[in-house]
């Protein structure tokens, strides 16, 4: 996570916006009950990462959280962040 936020943040002037899949139990228990089924449909392949991580990777890249925001349908959600310079 760090080094693609650091990438990230060293090609943007101004403002970056992140979504990733939260790392939360629930999501845990998701992906552990899709690998019991065999098949590349049957469980996510997203990356979950804790939004402490996330917002520290943002720090040492020299962002501060500006705005957060939860988005999702019926069975996926993701966290935004959006960063500006500090």
């Amino acid at each position: 996570m760090a080094g693609m936020v650091s990438h990230l943040a060293s090609i943007t002037k101004e403002r970056l916006i992140i979504s990733f899949a939260p790392d939360t139990w629930y999501y845990r228990g998701l992906k552990r009950f899709g690998e019991l089924f065999p098949g590349p449909s049957k469980t996510t392949r997203a990356y979950l990462h804790t939004e402490e991580a996330v917002l520290k990777a943002l720090g040492e890249a020299g962002f501060k959280p500006a705005r957060t925001e939860m988005t999702g349908t019926n069975f996926y959600f993701s966290r935004l962040i959006e960063a500006v310079r500090a």
